[in-house]
């Protein structure tokens, strides 16, 4: 058995005060990206030393959060729950941003903050946040460019994507579509609750839901779910992203979807 005397713990405290503050981000960020409990743990780090207190107040930490590892928090103190997501969408958070951009967008009439923050998330690779985006900005302005790159990004075909004459252009999938929206539903769900309760999906249609009944494709197959998935295969993009708003807020109360005008 190994005793510590308090000699030995005040030269290890000295020792991690005298740590450059840009290695004790490292550490803190780590613990923030990898620990089952980030918050926690974080928590009892910043307790350590003041040079982990300077670098758990640090909003690099704070990006690196696994936040979706607290999710039982939510239940279990969703006061403190809400505090921690604010505190780290302030610190540009993918998670914490996407969450706040849905409660903004969906929950509180606040639209445009919503999708500033659903943008900061997906600048940072947040795949579910760029799919929420896309369907608010193609359903307030219509089909855009901005709308179609980034369902691109949520099917990963950013790069295939330069060439309108590629062979992999011709046609276009949702399968990541499918698992964006299932998850964007559930984080809308979360942040609405008190006001709607969700209605159940909506069954896989032979055909592409119109949205407005002024388009009519007439492509063989587009917008058919293949066999034993969800999945459907798309002549075009703007078949893929109208089948996708169409589906994603038909799958919302009229008190939620009305949110987004």
């Amino acid at each position: 058995m190994v005793v510590v005397t308090r000699s030995m713990a005040a030269r290890r405290a000295s020792l991690a005060n005298a740590l450059p503050h840009d290695m004790a981000v490292e550490i803190a960020g780590q613990v923030a990206a990898t620990s089952p409990r980030p918050v926690k743990d974080l928590r009892s780090l910043r307790a350590s030393c003041r040079a982990m207190r300077a670098a758990c107040g640090d909003r690099a930490v704070g990006r690196r959060v696994a936040l979706e590892r607290e999710a039982s928090m939510l239940w279990s103190d969703s006061e403190r729950y809400l505090a921690v997501v604010g505190s780290l969408s302030g610190a540009g958070n993918p998670e914490a941003c996407f969450l706040s951009g849905v409660a903004l967008a969906f929950a509180h009439r606040c639209a445009r903050p919503g999708v500033e923050l659903l943008e900061r998330a997906a600048a940072e690779g947040h795949k579910v946040a760029a799919y929420v985006l896309a369907l608010v900005l193609y359903k307030t302005a219509g089909a855009s460019d901005v709308a179609r790159r980034h369902i691109r990004e949520v099917e990963g075909e950013v790069a295939a994507a330069s060439g309108s004459h590629n062979k992999k252009a011709a046609t276009r999938s949702n399968q990541e579509c499918v698992r964006c929206r299932a998850q964007a539903m559930e984080a809308i769900q979360q942040a609405t609750w008190k006001m709607a309760k969700l209605s159940d999906p909506v069954p896989a249609v032979a055909a592409p839901p119109k949205d407005d009944g002024s388009h009519r494709c007439t492509a063989s197959g587009c917008g058919v779910r293949e066999a034993w998935c969800d999945r459907c295969m798309f002549c075009s993009e703007d078949c893929r992203i109208r089948y996708e708003c169409a589906t994603f807020f038909s799958q919302l109360p009229l008190t939620v979807a009305n949110f987004v005008t």
